[in-house]
């Protein structure tokens, strides 16, 4: 990459006059950070090794926490920090896991040098693929490897493109490990500059976080009761681009089958969204009411609207069916793994084919992309077909199910002991089992991408 045009862009970025958006309220956390990394340095850095995990988001957090789980069941003592980006990580109600997590510095290097300095790590994972390219050069000057857990590269994306490839081959060469989803994704990061030696294909470490963790149905009681004696459609992650298709297509599902209902969780509960998500449900002939755990009664509506975050994979539970949001958008698709995780049967938008899990699913008749047009009546379709067929809801759904695979957390754990220093590499962990209630999922053994002319 060239990296006095990086530069000044970061810094042109980095001094816009931003008053309002997500970009807005991450460069303004992002500016303060430093000094709360210096501070917590000086209080909380002890002589342990020290893994610092990058993840833009929520989800790339969560795709570490079981192979951070395994880390530490190995080395008690080592230390974790957790770093993001997205205003979204920030609010989120449940802590991740680690020692701290906070905004990741400015991408500048004075920013990145001082603290890096101050928290002495001798790892970087970056989840996902979120590689910062400041953070990643200062910390190849300092000797410090990095490896990327989870990575994906879409199969359309513009860094593949000329001259984004060329520009970003010098960053990816800084890599010193990278665990990739699926062959497709490993050939994709070669192409990109990543040493073919080192990168591995291990699987999803975000399909053992579904699969082992537990529901917490404390606060959701009052839904359960609700969701349990209808058939239920539990749409997750709805953006304003899923609303009217949702909303219209629950209209009908439910004018048609008296024990239909619809339990609706935006992406970003914001409350003007919320408000105008109810008074389109209201129009549309629904019943909704807005719910928070230990909020209002929801016995007479057939339409809840989440307004909390973090409830939403535990809400899966409470369903018979998922609509999955974000496939109105290009690239939007939000994660079909959580409600699979549940044996639920998926129905998606029609931009679904970047997601690897998102065409597991598909192929495996796990689930349905609605069209581009009519998408509320194929919704409908769908739902009361499920509904008036048990059987095929239940095939459909433990196909879903079957997409998942355990054993990439493991494999990206033994892994980066390898690169700890003062650790001991373990030849085998203690394999968490999924729950006892679904299938036993299974991971395939890791294995080499195909080799890829560069």
């Amino acid at each position: 990459m060239h990296r006095a045009a990086y530069r000044l862009a970061a810094r042109v970025v980095h001094r816009l006059p931003l008053r309002k958006g997500k970009l807005a309220q991450s460069v303004a956390g992002r500016r303060g950070a430093v000094e709360r990394w210096v501070e917590w340095a000086r209080a909380g850095r002890s002589d342990a090794p020290l893994l610092w995990v990058h993840g833009a988001s929520v989800g790339e957090a969560l795709t570490a926490d079981p192979v951070l789980g395994r880390l530490r069941s190995a080395e008690p003592h080592l230390q974790v920090i957790h770093t993001y980006s997205s205003p979204s990580a920030a609010a989120w109600p449940e802590p991740f896991s680690g020692d701290r997590s906070d905004y990741v510095p400015l991408d500048e290097p004075t920013s990145v040098g001082r603290v890096l300095d101050a928290v002495r790590p001798s790892l970087i994972v970056f989840a996902g693929g979120d590689m910062w390219p400041e953070l990643a050069f200062r910390a190849d000057e300092r000797r410090i490897p990095m490896a990327v857990i989870g990575g994906t590269v879409r199969e359309n994306s513009w860094r593949l493109r000329f001259p984004a490839r060329r520009l970003y081959r010098e960053l990816h060469s800084t890599v010193s490990w990278l665990g990739a989803t699926s062959p497709d994704d490993a050939a994709r990061w070669i192409r990109l500059g990543v040493a073919p030696s080192t990168v591995h294909v291990t699987g999803d470490p975000r399909h053992d976080q579904v699969l082992e963790r537990t529901p917490r149905l404390g606060p959701l009681m009052e839904l359960a009761r609700w969701a349990t004696e209808a058939s239920t459609l539990v749409a997750g992650s709805v953006e304003a681009s899923d609303e009217a298709v949702v909303i219209e297509g629950a209209a009908v599902t439910c004018r048609r089958h008296p024990r239909a209902r619809l339990l609706v969780v935006p992406h970003a509960p914001a409350e003007a969204r919320l408000s105008a998500l109810a008074a389109r449900a209201q129009r549309a002939g629904l019943a909704p009411v807005a719910w928070t755990p230990g909020g209002a009664e929801v016995v007479d509506s057939n339409c809840v609207i989440v307004g909390t975050q973090g409830l939403l994979f535990d809400l899966y539970a409470l369903g018979s069916t998922a609509y999955v949001g974000g496939g109105f958008r290009q690239g939007r698709l939000h994660a079909v793994v959580e409600p699979a995780a549940y044996g639920l049967p998926v129905i998606m938008g029609p931009h679904w084919g970047q997601s690897h899990d998102a065409r597991a699913v598909i192929r495996s008749n796990g689930g349905v992309a609605l069209p581009r047009r009519k998408a509320a009546a194929a919704l409908t379709a769908c739902w009361l077909g499920w509904i008036n067929d048990e059987a095929l809801r239940s095939t459909a759904g433990l196909a879903a199910r079957r997409t998942l695979h355990q054993g990439a957390a493991s494999a990206t754990a033994r892994a980066l002991l390898e690169l700890l220093p003062g650790t001991r590499a373990r030849e085998r962990f203690e394999e968490p089992v999924a729950d006892p209630r679904h299938p036993e999922t299974e991971a395939p053994p890791p294995h080499r991408p195909p080799s890829v002319r560069r």
